[in-house]
């Protein structure tokens, strides 16, 4: 009778097993294909780090802002007065604190995710600007001239 005891805990057990590894590969399957939808749609193409870029197409300035030496790349980003900005947060490669991107003094503050990776405002004022991570971990600044 004890070792009928002991191979249903056995099989129990392989079976609990079995069924967290399937919730696993589930949520991670999920989570592949809907943050891939999201990125492929929305990253600027080039957005490997040290190679993320600026695009300024009239009066769109798009900016796909990813991570380089432990830091936002890019972490200067230049743009006329009146322009319109959309920054895509390469989700890719920010990670922690640097997904909390904030610019104080122009009241912007965002948390990017896989399924909502941009920000986007209009250069309204001029002048220099500090971008942060919440933390202040991850910095640059932000020129509107």
């Amino acid at each position: 009778m004890g070792d009928e005891i002991n191979i249903n805990k056995k099989t129990l057990y392989k079976s609990l097993v079995f069924i967290a590894v399937l919730i696993f590969l589930i949520v991670a399957f999920i989570n592949i294909f809907t943050g891939a939808a999201a990125n492929d749609t929305e990253l600027v193409k080039g957005g490997s780090a040290g190679l993320n870029r600026v695009i300024e197409d009239g009066n769109m300035v798009t900016v796909n802002l990813g991570v380089a030496n432990y830091n936002y790349d890019p972490n200067t980003i230049k743009v006329k007065l009146g322009q319109k900005v959309k920054i895509i947060g390469n989700v890719n490669q920010l990670q922690g604190c640097l997904k909390a991107f904030l610019i104080p003094d122009l009241g912007i503050s965002k948390l990017f995710r896989s399924n909502d990776n941009t920000v986007e405002f209009t250069a309204d004022q001029k002048g220099k600007f500090k971008f942060s991570c919440s933390m202040g971990m991850g910095s640059g600044l932000l020129i509107v001239e």
